[in-house]
């Protein structure tokens, strides 16, 4: 699933930029992601795969927060607090990446522009928060450091980015941007969504040998859904959900 969403994601982002700039849509040094998706054709291709991507964050943050939720102590009470503000930024930031698609820039620029600021907010606490759970609960190997590659690309790229936005206001008119300013900014853009989003890539070497089943039991006037996480060399753990 994490292979299968991470792979999605980049193919219709590929795609996209491949449609716009053989249409003439994306010109140097205007390579922002917004541009690869705002005119149709491209605005199809990156709705519909960006749609399924995005879909499949929440499953594998919760996978993710059950994991971690293991290794958390009864009494460790603020890491318990930030493995539910992870599970649920990511199901925030997959919202907000729906609305990015949904409406492009083209169509409705400030929302397009809200739901652009709210998915790069919720993703960025993801990346930071799981390095954060990662020492706390003293979790090591490939995928821990990984996302603290991923944390600093992703914070040094933003604050690049917020350095030359200021300096920007300060010495031109918004307007009257020059080239040079452009490029480097829609790089640095394309480096900070790559890095944060990298995070869930980073979730592969640490689901490798968890078997998870899903069992579905009905009672009269009730219902109940059972999903089960088994990892060698670690207890089960169960997660149950009650409907009525």
């Amino acid at each position: 699933m994490v292979a299968f969403a991470l792979t999605l994601g980049i193919a219709t982002f590929a795609y996209a930029y491949q449609i716009s700039i053989d249409k003439g849509w994306i010109v140097y040094p205007y390579y922002f992601l917004s541009s690869a998706i705002n005119h149709s054709p491209a605005s199809n291709v990156g709705s519909f795969g960006l749609s399924i991507a995005l879909f499949l964050i929440p499953p594998l943050a919760f996978v993710r927060h059950v994991q971690l939720a293991e290794k958390i102590e009864d009494d460790q009470r603020v890491l318990k607090i930030l493995n539910k503000v992870s599970l649920w930024s990511a199901l925030i930031s997959a919202i907000g990446g729906h609305g990015v698609a949904a409406w492009q820039a083209s169509a409705n620029v400030q929302i397009h522009l809200f739901f652009a600021g709210v998915f790069f907010a919720f993703t960025l606490f993801i990346a930071v928060i799981q390095v954060v759970l990662d020492y706390k609960c003293k979790v090591t190997g490939l995928g821990a450091r990984l996302r603290q590659i991923n944390a600093i690309l992703a914070l040094g790229s933003l604050g690049t980015m917020a350095i030359q936005g200021l300096l920007v206001l300060v010495k031109y008119d918004i307007r009257n941007v020059p080239r040079s300013w452009i490029f480097p900014m829609s790089m640095f853009e394309l480096i900070f969504v790559g890095a944060s989003l990298g995070v869930y890539a980073t979730f592969f070497p640490d689901f490798k040998g968890l078997n998870i089943t899903i069992s579905v039991t009905k009672q009269q006037g009730s219902g109940q859904a059972e999903i089960n996480f088994e990892e060698r060399g670690s207890k089960n753990r169960s997660d149950s959900m009650n409907s009525v």
